[in-house]
């Protein structure tokens, strides 16, 4: 038995225990990850509005309503990596009694961590498991799951466990993975996606999801056994998988739930597989909640980063919220396929930082260059604007790529120093 499928069934047997009332409740989820700290377009950043719009919801909730507040990522730095981090600040109780305890616990909230997804909406659906009528989840995230386990596959065992149970997930400044992501999971547990760039736009996106007719139950009723002269059994047909500018080093396919391998997907046209969620890996990072359905075709279209004057010695690409390495770029192989987001580039022990990377976009890296002839043996040491040693230039390796900015370069007991924009070719002759 999968976990997922383990989780959904100690769920379904505490939801039998519940009584079949008619009302309402709500498990609102926020996230205060660390990448809520980025700023916005607008001004301020992503936590501030997320704040600002939880407070403009509650206010604006039927006092009867019984509603509770979980959030994850608040409490662990995100150099932890701790894929537990999440606390139910206020349990269910009305609305009326519990606004004031919401509105104190938010204002507290500090955004730091990682996005444990798959974890909290297993815990939200057993913390509303009991709550009498239907039960709804609504999940605010502006991010991807950074840790085990996939949320789509996990919402969907949540929801067949529960038949009172939705999910509804908005996704606040996401990127085109975690849309996909966050798309799948309500798809799969009857609820809706939406999207949301500010705060009274988020605001508004809650009230929508609370206001969202759930569907209603099955009926209990059993059907009339029929009498059957013919039984026709249908073949289950295969689904699609394709994925645009696929990398030539291949993409591992695995089924969410099992972990089972389907393959490795080079440079095919696309891949047939069993309807179900995979997960396809791109490095050492996996595009998690991707559905593939019967007789259709589910398209990924990932950017690709290239650097045409990349060094011998190699660029990591980091996750820029999580510092994972999800790849390289080097002289030999200056591209990379990665999922839609946001990336750190490192070139040497200099950063180059938030380098957005767009779904089909292909992201051309023109980094300066420092070109030392006549370079010594012995080297020259090359240092950022705060003193920090970005690498040594020496007549082994003469050229040096690095990010646009203000540097350094110790040459023959001089200290020269360096103003470089983007695409810049720095030659400095030593004679």
């Amino acid at each position: 038995m999968s976990r997922f499928a383990f989780a959904a069934t100690l769920l379904f047997a505490s939801t039998l225990a519940a009584p079949a009332q008619e009302g309402r409740s709500i498990a609102l989820i926020l996230d205060a990850s660390g990448s809520m700290n980025a700023k916005l377009g607008t001004g301020g950043t992503r936590i501030e509005a997320a704040k600002a719009a939880v407070a403009a919801f509650v206010a604006k909730l039927d006092p009867n309503l019984r509603i509770s507040y979980r959030v994850y990522g608040h409490q662990s730095p995100t150099r932890e990596r701790n894929c537990k981090d999440t606390e139910l600040l206020v349990d269910f109780a009305p609305a009326a009694a519990n606004r004031a305890a919401i509105l104190a616990k938010t204002q507290a909230i500090k955004a730091q961590g990682y996005t444990p997804i798959t974890h909290v909406i297993q815990l939200a659906a057993t913390d509303i498991a009991q709550e009498p009528g239907s039960r709804t989840v609504v999940l605010v995230s502006d991010g991807k799951e950074t840790c085990p386990g996939d949320p789509c596959a996990a919402a969907k065992a949540l929801a067949a466990a529960d038949a009172r149970l939705t999910i509804h997930t908005i996704g606040f400044n996401v990127d085109a993975a975690a849309r996909f992501q966050l798309q799948c999971m309500a798809r799969v547990a009857r609820g809706t996606y939406s999207d949301a760039s500010g705060a009274a736009d988020l605001g508004a996106r809650l009230g929508a999801a609370v206001a969202a007719k759930p569907e209603p139950p099955p009926s209990e009723q059993k059907p009339v056994p029929q009498k059957k002269t013919t039984i026709t059994i249908v073949k289950p047909k295969p689904g699609r998988l394709q994925i645009k500018n696929p990398d030539f080093r291949g993409h591992r396919v695995t089924e969410a739930e099992t972990e089972k391998a389907f393959g490795v997907f080079h440079n095919m046209t696309f891949m047939e597989l069993p309807a179900g969620i995979y997960n396809v890996a791109f490095g050492p990072t996996l595009w998690r909640s991707v559905e593939v359905r019967a007789g259709e075709t589910t398209v990924l279209d990932p950017g690709v980063l290239v650097m045409p004057n990349a060094s011998n010695a190699g660029h990591k690409v980091l996750d820029w919220e999580t510092g994972v390495e999800v790849g390289s770029i080097s002289h030999a192989v200056n591209s990379l396929s990665v999922m839609p987001s946001t990336f750190t580039v490192m070139f040497g022990n200099a950063r180059w930082d938030n380098i957005e990377v767009e779904a089909g976009e292909r992201k051309v890296l023109n980094p300066a260059v420092i070109v030392v002839n006549g370079a010594s043996g012995a080297g020259h040491r090359v240092l950022a604007d705060d003193g920090t040693l970005v690498a040594v230039v020496s007549s082994f390796g003469h050229i040096l790529p690095v990010p646009p900015g203000q540097y350094t370069i110790e040459i023959e007991g001089q200290t020269v120093p360096l103003d470089l924009q983007e695409g810049q070719r720095m030659e400095i002759n030593v004679k």
